[in-house]
This record gives structure tokens, C-alpha cells and sequence, in this order.
């Protein structure tokens, strides 16, 4: 299978992230690209490239342009910073009331950004622009037909990431980014089965009738990203019925993933897409530290498999999954199974 992997994904490091009032590691980190690398290279089959030079034009259709000129410019203004403490920008106040406005620097970080996860960095732009371009590559691979599935290894994830603002680690989406390239040439379902609702990838797409979106996630009453990812939301005017949300209890194992799971399947495949974009996150692994599923290891090839029936082009595009001892197996479990 080939393998697309972001070159820049090393530039965004971020220091940590906050929770509750304190500072704690980031679970989204560089170590989470070289574990995928390393898992897949002994498994061996997979044949890795970069892709071409990013431009910001695979945005298009994804991204407000406002919202990509500040992520280059606050990365640009943190990379000038002499002061490494200037070097992060955290939001701190989001906008409130009924006609928010934000004029200065500060303000358009809470406008911009909807958590307190997700600092921009001196190289988070570069990083982020990296993963898009790996998509659009992918994409152009798929849409093409040389290759009948390609996998996106990058990072930071993607699918939190909504058209105007940041969260949940992501900047950029790569997975719409995938699915708005195929979809200048047919129907695209995105399956997302990572643990958390890609609330990004269902905003951009929920007015439209020619992307279908389904999820299976964890609930989001308790399980970020908490405002969105509940079954009542089928999208909006030419949109509506186009997107499915299947919410599972934390604690799910794989007697109660399975049937979910189909069903998310079989409504792709009533959709009759032209292809297919599979978000996929190791983080429904029984050891995922921000996941809470119980989802073992072996079981994701269970997932490969499955997505595979659906016989589809096929871009799979690298969410989450946050244990590194398991997020590397997990993925060789899946592409294994999907590549047969």
C-alpha cells in the first residue's frame, strides 16, 4: 500500500496542553508519527513518499481564508517571538455575547481556536499545511485509479478542525481535504471511526448532498468533543440525510462495536459513493489514555476488514490513537486487513 507522510510533522511540538487549570503533557505528539513508521515498516508492504510542495490552494472548499491567513500569520508571529513563552499562543477568552467582535492579537486566538488544547506554534502552520498537502496527494492517487487505496501518515490529526477555527489538536482538516478533492469527480462517503465525533469534517460538509459523513464515537455527553457528534444531526438543507452520527457508551467492547459498526457501513454503502475516505483512530484501544473504549488490539483488523467489503477507492486518512506502545499495531492491524 502506498504510504503518503507529512515531512513537516515534526515542526509542531507542542509543550503541553491545558486541562482543569493545569498544564499537562500533550498526548498529541512527534512520537505518535515515528511509532506508525515503525510498525509499518516491519510489517513491511507499505511503500512510503512525500508529498509534492504544499500549496494552500488543496484549502479550497474546506477552510475560510481568513482563518488560514491567521494560522500562517500567528505561526509566523510566534517564530519572530524572542521570548520563548511569546513562542506559544493559547487562547484565553472566547468570544461571547450576541455581536462578538475581536480586532486585536489576543482576541482572534479565542476566535479562532475553541479549546484550550490546541496552541499555535512556530511550526504549526508548516506542519498542519504539511498533512493537508499529504491528503490532496492521496486523493489525486485514488481519483486517478494507480492506486485503489492510499494511507495518509501524518500529524497533527485533522477532523476537529472546522472551517474557521482550531481544536482538539487539529488545525487543518485532512480528512475534508480528501473528500472535497474526490468529490469534484463523484459522490464521497467519510467514514469516521475514530473514538472522538469529527465535528469539523461533519460542519464542512452538512449543507451538502454530494459528501456523505458517518461516525461512530464515543457519546458525546461524555466524550469530547461534547457539542456535536448526536444521532438527531442529519445535516441541513441539501445536506439533510447526509450525515449519520452513531454514538456508542464509553466502555463499548467488541460485542457492541460490531453491529454499530455495520451499521455505519451499510449506510455508506446506500449512499453509493464513488469513493470513500476512512478517518481512522486508534484511540478506541482499551489502553487509549483519552479514549475509554475497550477495543483490543486484534480487533481493529476486524475494522480493516470491514471497510474493506465496502470496495471503494479508498483514501484512509490518520486521525488519533494516543498510546504508543498500541497506536502502531493498531494501524498495521487495520491496513493489514484492509489491504487483504
Amino acid at each position: 500500500m502506498k504510504v503518503i507522510a507529512n515531512p513537516k510533522h515534526a515542526e509542531h511540538a507542542a509543550p503541553g496542553e491545558w486541562e482543569n487549570g493545569t498544564v499537562i503533557p500533550c498526548f498529541e505528539c512527534p512520537p505518535r508519527f515515528d511509532a506508525i513508521r515503525a510498525a509499518l515498516v516491519t510489517a513491511g508492504g507499505f511503500d512510503f513518499e512525500e508529498p509534492p510542495k504544499a500549496s494552500e490552494d488543496a484549502l479550497a472548499g474546506v477552510h475560510h481564508p481568513a482563518y488560514v491567513a491567521y494560522l500562517r500569520e500567528a505561526s509566523a508571529e510566534a517564530k519572530k517571538a524572542r521570548d520563548s513563552n511569546a513562542k506559544q499562543l493559547w487562547p484565553t477568552v472566547f468570544p461571547y455575547g450576541p455581536n462578538p467582535r475581536a480586532t486585536g492579537a489576543r482576541a482572534l486566538r479565542g476566535t479562532y481556536c475553541y479549546d484550550t488544547y490546541t496552541p499555535i506554534l512556530p511550526g504549526t502552520f508548516a506542519s498542519a499545511l504539511g498533512g493537508a498537502a499529504s491528503a490532496a496527494r492521496a486523493a489525486d492517487l485514488v481519483a486517478s485509479r494507480s492506486e485503489s487505496a492510499v494511507y495518509v501518515l501524518t500529524r497533527p490529526p485533522g477532523h476537529h478542525a472546522e472551517p474557521d477555527r482550531c481544536g482538539g489538536y487539529c488545525y487543518l482538516n485532512n480528512t475534508a481535504v480528501a473528500a472535497e478533492r474526490l468529490s469534484k469527480l463523484g459522490p464521497v462517503a467519510v467514514l469516521d471511526l475514530d473514538v472522538h465525533h469529527g465535528n469539523g469534517t461533519q460542519h464542512i460538509f452538512y449543507a451538502r448532498p454530494d459528501v456523505l459523513t458517518v461516525s461512530v464515537h464515543g457519546d458525546p455527553a461524555a466524550l469530547y468533543p461534547f457539542y456535536s457528534g448526536y444521532a438527531d444531526e442529519t445535516g441541513t438543507g441539501p445536506g439533510l440525510g447526509a450525515n449519520a452520527n452513531f454514538p456508542i457508551p464509553v466502555g463499548t467492547g467488541p460485542k457492541e462495536y460490531r453491529p454499530v459498526m455495520a451499521a455505519a457501513r451499510d449506510a455508506v454503502a446506500r449512499f453509493k459513493p464513488a469513493f470513500l475516505v476512512f478517518a481512522f483512530g486508534a484511540d478506541a484501544h482499551e489502553s487509549d489514555p483519552i479514549g475509554g473504549m475497550k477495543l483490543p488490539t486484534k480487533f481493529f483488523a476486524e475494522m480493516g476488514a470491514a471497510v474493506r467489503e465496502l470496495n471503494l477507492p479508498t483514501v484512509i486518512v490518520q486521525e488519533g490513537g494516543y498510546n504508543l506502545t498500541a497506536l502502531g499495531p493498531c494501524v498495521a492491524e487495520v491496513l493489514g486487513a484492509f489491504a487483504g
